[in-house]
């Protein structure tokens, strides 16, 4: 796709930051009441893991937003982006999110943040899936094709793309 067919003047994506809002404030009130207050050995290695996701959270999201397409809606997109983070991972927003998601866990160090956690990582999961196919159904079989390609939020393998592109992965 060239430049100029992907880069379309559609309307602004709402859900996503408005979703991210609901999700990290809610996640923010509920676990301050619950945080662990220790500072053992594990409490630093469970911070430690929180820092390594969320710094996974900004590089996606910094990559991400670099183009325009990921700030438009999937219904009025006139090409999808498949450069830079892209190449690699169909929906790095929500799998941005999910990952910070994960760091919430690891930084309050509780257990009760973890059904609260599931059900947004399930959400934007949904979210993920649900842009996928409004993707899918508007642009077909190549959109399918990309997909063969890519992962969904998780980073595709160097052997997933070489498949792809060879054809070889038909059978």
């Amino acid at each position: 796709m060239s430049s100029d067919e992907t880069e379309s003047a559609g309307s602004y994506n709402y859900w996503r930051p408005l979703f991210a809002v609901i999700n990290f404030g809610g996640l923010l009130w509920y676990g301050v009441g619950r945080m662990s207050p220790t500072a053992g050995l594990w409490d630093f290695i469970f911070v430690f893991v929180g820092c390594y996701f969320t710094l996974k959270f900004i590089r996606y999201l910094t990559k991400a937003y670099q183009l325009k397409q990921t700030r438009i809606q999937p219904s009025t997109m006139m090409g999808f982006p498949s450069k830079g983070i892209y190449a690699r991972i169909r929906q790095p927003v929500a799998s941005a999110f999910i990952y910070m998601n994960l760091a919430y866990v690891c930084f309050y160090r509780t257990f009760a943040m973890i059904p609260v956690v599931v059900v947004f990582i399930a959400l934007w999961y949904m979210l993920a899936r649900y842009e996928d196919q409004m993707l899918l159904s508007k642009f077909g079989d190549e959109y399918e094709e990309y997909m063969k390609s890519t992962a969904l939020v998780r980073g595709g393998s160097d052997e997933q793309q070489r498949l792809a592109s060879s054809g070889y992965d038909m059978y």
